[in-house]
């Protein structure tokens, strides 16, 4: 590795003395692995940083002047447009974020950052650089890295630019793959007729139906007894009497005396 970077550097300078085509180092741009969220959207796809791969020492700045940009190209036609204009001082107010879509040569270029602010240390997480994340400068800015078109074919490369002497493209990177951007249908175009549906669909719509039919009929059905039971009335129910409680009424019988009582017998010899 510190071979390769020894020999780019010396052909670095032969080539900007030169005038020659920049540098290419072997890094193939990729994007983020499956399990990251939000690696491919609709308008944005996040990008593995090229670590390691751009830490040669140019001769017209230095690594807190020189800095990576990124290249993005709609479709095969924007990457031969940057192929074309790479050797020459970079214009980015014609090759515009603005004109990207519309442009034959269909590329823009976006600055990531310094070169020193990439070092080739071992990074503890993954570190992603996510185009198309910028919302606000879509209007303004030239280099913007605004939301890309749906469905847009997006190819990317990573460059060195030396912005104080050359004005040019030192160090680049190989074409990234052909990467398919989400494609997002308008509602009024969706069709959702019967015929349409798969048949898991239909028959996980005939099983919701049937089951909401069925809690109806229990409800109605709960309903209806409990309406019913009020009709009714109150019914009143008497208790039957403890049998601790009975009380039993005392008599006495009319050829019963008391011992103790006093009655007068008539005399039959009066």
């Amino acid at each position: 590795m510190a071979l390769l970077l020894l020999a780019l550097l010396a052909c670095i300078s032969f080539c900007t003395v030169n005038g020659q085509s920049p540098v290419q180092v072997p890094y193939v741009p990729g994007i983020t692995p499956n399990n990251f969220p939000g690696r491919v959207t609709a308008s944005t796809f996040a990008l593995k940083l090229p670590l390691c791969y751009f830490s040669q020492t140019l001769t017209g700045c230095t690594a807190a002047q020189c800095e990576i940009w990124l290249v993005v190209a709609q479709g095969l036609d924007g990457q031969n447009g940057f192929d074309s204009a790479k050797g020459a001082q970079l214009n980015f107010n014609v090759n515009s974020y603005q004109t990207a879509s519309t442009s034959k040569k269909g590329f823009f270029m976006t600055k990531v950052g310094t070169q020193q602010s990439y070092p080739c240390d071992e990074p503890t997480a993954m570190q992603v650089f996510r185009v198309g994340s910028d919302s606000t400068c879509v209007a303004v800015s030239p280099t913007c890295n605004g939301p890309l078109p749906a469905n847009t074919d997006a190819r990317v490369k990573y460059v060195l630019y030396d912005p104080i002497t050359s004005k040019k493209v030192e160090v680049e990177s190989q074409w990234s793959q052909p990467i398919l951007l989400k494609n997002v249908k308008d509602l009024t175009t969706i069709d959702e007729s019967f015929g349409k549906r798969s048949g898991a669909m239909v028959v996980i719509t005939v099983v919701l139906t049937c089951l909401t039919a069925l809690l109806l009929i229990g409800l109605i059905t709960a309903l209806a007894l409990t309406c019913s039971g009020i009709g009714r009335g109150k019914q009143d129910i008497t208790a039957p009497t403890p049998l601790g409680s009975l009380r039993v009424k005392r008599y006495n019988t009319h050829n019963v005396h008391s011992p103790t009582s006093s009655t007068s017998v008539p005399n039959p010899n009066i």
